[in-house]
């Protein structure tokens, strides 16, 4: 059941990547610059493609809240594993929320506030992402450790880099589309990366205390 559970891991960001980035997209006609245009605008209210995000995405935030039980039940005894658990919980509840209750307008909509909320929530749901692998890196040794960091650097900066191309918003937005998937494509490979480093349990000599 445990590496059952690790497995959402995986498949969540497949279905990710493919069914919501590609395959949503391409649903979607006025849905045609991959390089400016952010995920966000897939789910947005009055997009064509929102009923059928919100399925999916319902599906991507159970799938990661399975993950979360397989990483608590991957812990035997690390708090590190356990924090990482839980700020997958907190991830998948921010998630749920920003589909549900934060959801952005329709690019052109003048004097949104829905804009504002997502924004927030994104930033708050940034923050759990970033937690999650600050304490998934001390899940294995040292190679997974810097993989880690070095993919947290890429999160800061582009999700920085995004919300500094976003600001014009809902004007042109050039290279905002190219950011935002830098981001979310590293975060989900490391999230994949993370469920194959938990398959194997630890060895005997792991510490209990990280």
């Amino acid at each position: 059941m445990r590496k059952l559970l690790l497995g959402c891991g995986a498949v969540s960001s497949i279905l990710y990547l493919v069914a919501i980035d590609v395959i949503a997209a391409l649903r979607y006609a006025d849905y045609h610059n991959y390089t400016s245009q952010m995920v966000s605008e897939l789910m947005a209210v009055g997009a064509p493609t929102r009923n059928l995000l919100i399925r999916l995405f319902t599906l991507y935030n159970f799938l990661v809240f399975a993950f979360a039980a397989g990483v608590w039940a991957s812990a035997r005894g690390r708090r590190s594993v356990r924090r990482t658990a839980a700020a997958l919980v907190g991830y998948g509840v921010l998630s749920t929320a920003g589909l549900f209750l934060f959801p952005m307008d329709l690019r052109g909509t003048v004097g949104s506030q829905l804009d504002v909320l997502h924004i927030a929530a994104t930033f708050v749901m940034s923050v759990f992402i970033v937690a999650v692998m600050a304490f998934g890196a001390f899940a294995r040794g040292m190679r997974f450790r810097l993989y880690s960091f070095a993919t947290i650097a890429v999160v800061v900066v582009f999700g920085a880099l995004a919300g500094f191309l976003a600001r014009p918003m809902p004007g042109p937005t050039p290279g905002l589309g190219v950011a935002e998937r830098i981001n979310i494509y590293a975060t989900m490979l490391w999230m994949a990366a993370l469920a194959a480093s938990l398959w194997r349990p630890p060895s005997p000599g792991a510490t209990r205390i990280l």
